[in-house]
C-alpha cells in the first residue's frame, strides 16, 4: 500500500492506492460488449507482467470456449457465457491457466479489500443490482472492474494539498480512458462512494477475485 503525497507535477493519489499504477493498464471494453471481466482480466494480468500481452476482446473471445480443467477434479468448464457474462469462477479460472496466480473469494469484507491495497495484491470486483425491473421488464445488470485505492471519510490534511473525494476508486473498463471526471485524479481512476460500492457489491454476494505474485491458491 502507498499512502499519497500532493506536488505540483503529480495528481493527488487516493489516501490508500496500490503501489502499481494500475491505470497505466487501462483497457476500454466498449459501448456494446458485456466484457467487462474479460478486460479487467487485461488489465491486472499486464500490470503484473508490466508488459502489454493481454487484450480484453481476444480475452473475451477465449473465455467463451469450453476447456478441460484438472482441479479439483477433471472436468470440462465454460469461464464466460458466450456473447453474455462470465462467470465468477471462470475469471480465477483464465488467470491461473495463463500461469497468473489467482483466488476467488465469496462473502469477502471491506477489510479483506483494503488488506489486499495494502498488500499490493490486485482485486477485481463484481458490483451489480441483479433483481432490478423497470416495472415488468428485467433490468439487472452485473459489472467487473479493478480496485484502486480508497480514501476514508477522514483522513491527514496536507496544507495547500487537493483532498480526493473519500469513497472507493476502480480502474474501470466500463469508461473511456479520459472520462474518469476526476480533473485531480490520474486518467483511468474512476471514483465511486462506498455506501453505493457497498450496497452493490454484497448485491452480488461480495465476489472478488485476487491476483498477482502475492495470492497463494
Amino acid at each position: 500500500m502507498s499512502t499519497s503525497s500532493t506536488t505540483e507535477h503529480h495528481p493527488p493519489k487516493p489516501l490508500y492506492h496500490t503501489t502499481t499504477d494500475l491505470f497505466l493498464w487501462h483497457q476500454y471494453q466498449g459501448d456494446r460488449t458485456n466484457d467487462c471481466a474479460a478486460f479487467s482480466i487485461a488489465i491486472v494480468a499486464n500490470a503484473i507482467l508490466n508488459r502489454l500481452q493481454f487484450d480484453g476482446s481476444t480475452v473475451a473471445l477465449e473465455m467463451e470456449k469450453v476447456v478441460f480443467v484438472s482441479q479439483p477434479l477433471p472436468h470440462l468448464t465454460l469461464r464466460k457465457i458466450p456473447g453474455w457474462a462470465s462467470l465468477p469462477w471462470g475469471i480465477s479460472g483464465y488467470l491461473k491457466g495463463k500461469g497468473i496466480p489467482a483466488r476467488l473469494r465469496w462473502l469477502g469484507s471491506i477489510g479483506d479489500l483494503l488488506r489486499n491495497i495494502q498488500e499490493d495484491r490486485f482485486t477485481i470486483v463484481l458490483i451489480g443490482e441483479p433483481f432490478s425491473h423497470e416495472g415488468l421488464r428485467y433490468a439487472g445488470w452485473a459489472h467487473a472492474k479493478v480496485l484502486y485505492g480508497y480514501e476514508p471519510p477522514t483522513g491527514p490534511e496536507a496544507t495547500g494539498a487537493i483532498r480526493p473525494r473519500p469513497g472507493f476508486y476502480f480502474v474501470d473498463p466500463g469508461f473511456e480512458k479520459h472520462m474518469s471526471g476526476l480533473p485531480h485524479l490520474p486518467e483511468g481512476v474512476f471514483w465511486q462512494d462506498e455506501a453505493k460500492f457497498k450496497e452493490q457489491w454484497y448485491n452480488m454476494l461480495r465476489v472478488c477475485i485476487e491476483t498477482g505474485p502475492k495470492v497463494t491458491t
